[in-house]
């Protein structure tokens, strides 16, 4: 039997199917708005806030960085003893694996079902399933997104389109202008660019003619008009690092910060009644990937810079939910006992603030030393580390794929040179895989006491559409047998070797 809500998800489903199996057809747009009636102390706003790959060890060094780096706790864990804050474990699995790709994790909110890793709110058997934000659309929301990764990247992709691989950037772009979000920011020039497009296919154009306002630098963003949709790509893949960003007076000049996205997505949306907008701290999981503890520590903290922005904004707004959480661990990094009573481990984290730049820097300077000299000449200058020449030895061979550590999980050449810097930092990684952790969840504003206790990814999308009103669920189906879990997915999994690029 199906009731009033089972019937309104697969009659409204079948009405309005997304793109599949890597199409560019266009999508028809939602039709006219209708508002929903939001009930008594439902919020008006949701700011939904993603620190990607961020495991428990991450938070805990990041808070410890903050301390010594700003003389301050992150915001994050202050946050965790403010009244009227709730928090939560939640399990982010996948439809196919204990452990999720961020593909599948952003699905499981974005459309409230668990769906097989590499894909993007697709069933099992190829079927879109309708995510988040076509459905505030319809409900007349506005909606943005805000990353430091590509914007066609899983993350943010994951609340808005329905695809059978996250790595169809380009294709994604062009379901992003049938979206037609308030707000586009973050990098992924080379999906948007007719030179860069196998197709030639000039969505800037495109997106110019549909009545947005393209931004390129730091400056056109701060010039964005508040009366247009937004599209801004800053870089041409994911944005630089934190790390590398504040090193090069370029990137200072031309890229903007994520917290000066947030700032101006929500002076932009800030101006309507009722909004989504999910923000994506995306990097902190390619520096986890990388075991690149520095990195992935700096993300975090320019995360909490514009968690900060977020938090003023609710404060003037009380109306608002902002839910912090990650789609999973990556690394699982922690700061080891080192020395004598591990009374080293202090001065040996502190090392970290010596870092002038991220390991895709470092290992392109790596890479084209000619002798073990030059190798420890390279290390000292970005890390302050003086490995002895045994070390380098044992080290060098990872960087023409011959390391040979007893765990595959750790032989690539960035888990290399994490595991050589583990000795000056304390800090080292399980692998530069993700991980199957309970993921931390912390919510405040209306509706944040629905966020309590051990939940599922899943639930994420059931109470935001039931705060905002909307009555809908896509289908459900069963978990797929764990032995027959991935058939095919070398054409969907994450190419994590791109984040090792500068």
């Amino acid at each position: 039997m199906l009731n009033r809500r089972r019937f309104l998800g697969v009659s409204t489903l079948a009405a309005s199917a997304g793109i599949t199996a890597g199409t560019q057809a266009q999508v028809a747009r939602p039709a006219a708005s209708t508002p929903t009636r939001l009930g008594e102390g439902a919020p008006r706003r949701i700011i939904h806030v993603v620190a990607d790959g961020m495991s428990h060890g991450t938070l805990c060094c990041a808070d410890q960085f903050s301390r010594i780096e700003r003389g301050k706790p992150l915001t994050w864990t202050r946050l965790l003893n403010e009244p009227g804050t709730h928090s939560a474990f939640m399990d982010m699995r996948s439809l196919d694996s204990m452990v999720t790709d961020s593909a599948a994790a952003s699905s499981s909110w974005g459309c409230g079902r668990r769906v097989r890793n590499g894909t993007l709110n697709v069933s099992s058997k190829g079927k879109p399933l309708q995510p988040l934000m076509q459905l505030f659309g319809q409900a007349g929301w506005k909606r943005g997104l805000v990353t430091t990764t590509e914007i066609t990247h899983a993350t943010p992709a994951g609340f808005t389109v329905s695809v059978d691989s996250r790595s169809q950037g380009s294709d994604i772009a062009v379901l992003y202008l049938a979206r037609r979000l308030d707000v586009f920011l973050g990098g992924g020039q080379n999906h948007f660019d007719p030179a860069k497009r196998k197709d030639k296919r000039n969505l800037y154009s495109e997106f110019l003619c549909d009545g947005y306002y393209v931004a390129k630098t730091r400056e056109d963003l701060a010039h964005a008009p508040l009366d247009q949709p937004w599209l801004g790509t800053f870089s041409g893949g994911h944005l630089p690092y934190t790390l590398d960003r504040r090193a090069d007076a370029n990137l200072l000049k031309t890229v903007p910060s994520l917290a000066e996205m947030v700032d101006r997505a929500l002076a932009k949306l800030g101006r309507h009644d009722r909004f989504l907008l999910q923000v994506e701290g995306g990097r902190v999981d390619h520096g986890a990937h990388n075991n690149d503890a520095a990195a992935a520590l700096r993300e975090q903290v320019a995360l909490d810079e514009a968690i900060d922005r977020i938090v003023a904004f609710q404060e003037m707004h009380p109306g608002t939910l902002v839910v912090l959480t990650t789609d999973h661990g990556t690394g699982n990094p922690g700061l080891n006992g080192m020395g004598s009573d591990y009374k080293d481990s202090p001065k040996l984290f502190r090392h970290l603030s010596d870092h002038k730049a991220s390991f895709s820097t470092i290992l392109g300077k790596l890479k084209k030393a000619s002798s073990i000299t030059e190798s420890g000449r390279v290390l000292a200058e970005y890390t302050g580390y003086k490995a002895d020449e045994k070390k380098l030895l044992r080290f060098l061979p990872f960087l023409s794929g011959k390391g040979s550590p007893l765990f595959d999980g750790l032989k690539s050449e960035t888990s290399g040179l994490g595991q050589l810097l583990a000795n000056h930092t304390g800090v080292s990684f399980t692998s530069g895989q993700h991980t199957s952790d309970y993921v931390s969840l912390l919510a405040f504003g209306p509706g944040s006491d629905r966020f309590r206790g051990l939940i599922r990814n899943t639930d994420v999308f059931e109470t935001y559409t039931d705060l905002a009103g909307i009555d809908f669920r896509n289908p459900e189906e069963p978990l797929l047998a764990e032995a027959a879990s991935i058939q095919g997915l070398s054409t969907r999994e994450e190419n994590v070797g791109e984040y090792a690029v500068a």
